[in-house]
């Protein structure tokens, strides 16, 4: 687990805003830091976080505590990581080391550091409201939607993909929902670089160092030093990637099996896509394009490193997904909102037991009536015919109930009405049918509005 890694409970907050950037902004983006690294003096950090209170407590790891600082001086807030006492400062030291060389829009960017009087290192970092992506999965009341998850999903690939194109190159090793951090404008940005490696896989340093990372998202062919590569934080992506899809976490043993991998996997290979989707959302507009997201995430966790892709190809694989999807969910969107604006319901109000269809205003006197039918009980009337005038209702069918017009009461009627501005139409009250000859008319019980367009009458 990275420095300051934050459990399922607390996430260290960061902030920023990230929109999607087109290719020329994102390269010049990435890479130029705003500003300089900034050492901070400890007094200016100690009245920050009002020294160090449980009040501006964010979150804690197995390294140590986050606090949300106001540093007045400069207009300033940040999250100041400060390690345990009884651990060494490698961690923290790596992680300066690290991010005083880099920087990118998707990645929770260093501003400073400061030593405490026990010469330990605070290191300041951007802060953000929103926590951890765990958190927004796994605890929020309200999940995020598919066009939010592959956006994040495509945050997350542009961070990683920038680590590992790095000169030197960077190895991340604790890629993980809880080290995804949300910020001010509900964008993901990648953190903690306690055991990030920075260096090609043949150099000293990385052949030297012992395996880390967090159990369900550590590659199981990263056994010795040796075996670190780029493509142990593809494998670890791929496990995000699924926590993204199906809600699930990566271990979660109130499941069998409690690895997403064992579940998922099969499934994907089965093309059960329908049975990994997070049920809280449902499917997407198009579930091709949760498929293409499974798919990827199955070629991301394969056993064989090499097998594997690279960062690019799942970047450009997320991309093409992201781009699909958020048209389609606009698309249809912009759909229903032209549907809902071209008929407006009214309140559907119970009719009696009959209903009488008054004279029409205009000069002809004309009068809508229905013809007789002598419906029997397991026969329900379908549509009358349509008319500009209200005129007669000819043409009544009948056809055999089901049980997909729900249950059926006696002695009641039902109107489904579409009412236009027309000048022939009289009113309608309820009082009788017009020669109803007594026949029994029932109603469909769903009905429940009434929509002004075309005047339609159902006997049920």
């Amino acid at each position: 687990m990275g420095l300051f890694s934050c459990n399922a409970e607390s996430a260290i907050a960061t902030c920023g805003s990230y929109e999607l950037l087109t290719k020329k902004t994102r390269k010049a983006a990435a890479g130029k830091r705003p500003g300089e690294i900034t050492k901070f003096n400890f007094t200016d950090l100690d009245t920050a976080t009002n020294g160090f209170s449980p009040e501006n407590l964010l979150g804690q790891g197995s390294y140590g505590s986050v606090y949300k600082a106001r540093i007045h001086r400069i207009n300033l807030i940040a999250a100041v990581k400060k390690t345990k006492r009884n651990l060494d400062s490698t961690a923290a030291d790596n992680e300066v080391e690290i991010l005083s060389r880099i920087y990118h829009p998707c990645l929770v960017n260093l501003l400073g550091f400061g030593l405490d009087p026990g010469r330990r290192k605070l290191i300041v970092v951007e802060y953000m409201p929103h926590g951890s992506l765990y958190e927004l999965l796994h605890g929020s009341s309200k999940p995020p939607g598919w066009v939010k998850r592959v956006r994040f999903a495509v945050q997350i690939a542009l961070a990683v993909h920038f680590l590992h194109s790095s000169n030197p190159p960077i190895i991340h090793r604790d890629i993980k929902s809880s080290n995804v951090l949300i910020d001010a404008g509900f964008h993901c940005r990648v953190s903690d670089f306690g055991l990030a490696l920075r260096g090609h896989v043949e150099d000293v340093k990385v052949r030297s160092t012992p395996p880390a990372g967090t159990l369900g998202y550590l590659d199981p062919g990263y056994l010795a030093p040796g075996d670190l590569s780029p493509k142990s934080d593809v494998f670890s992506f791929g496990i995000l990637l699924l926590e993204i899809i199906t809600g699930r976490k990566a271990i979660d043993f109130d499941y069998s099996p409690s690895s997403v991998i064992d579940w998922a996997v099969p499934a994907i290979k089965s093309d059960d896509f329908e049975a990994i989707c997070d049920p809280r959302i449902g499917l997407p507009e198009d579930s091709e394009y949760l498929r293409r997201m499974a798919v990827l995430a199955a070629k991301c966790v394969r056993s064989t490193a090499e097998k594997r892709p690279g960062m690019a190809e799942a970047l450009e694989c997320l991309k093409s997904v992201y781009k699909g999807i958020k048209q389609k969910t606009q698309m249809c969107g912009s759909l229903r909102r032209r549907v809902g604006e071209g008929s407006r319901a009214c309140k559907y109000e119970p009719l009696d037991d009959s209903v009488d269809v008054v004279r029409s205003t205009r000069r002809n006197g004309k009068v809508s009536s229905a013809a007789s039918v002598e419906p029997t009980d397991d026969m329900i009337g379908d549509r009358v015919g349509r008319s500009k005038s209200m005129g007669t209702a000819g043409g009544i069918k009948l056809v055999p109930a089901d049980n997909s017009y729900g249950q059926v009461n006696e002695r009641r009627v039902g109107l489904n009405m579409r009412m236009t501005k027309s000048r022939s139409m009289g009113i309608m009250q309820s009082k009788r049918l017009v020669n109803s000859n007594g026949a029994v008319v029932r109603s469909r019980t769903w009905a429940r509005n009434l929509e002004e367009s075309k005047l339609l009458i159902e006997f049920r």
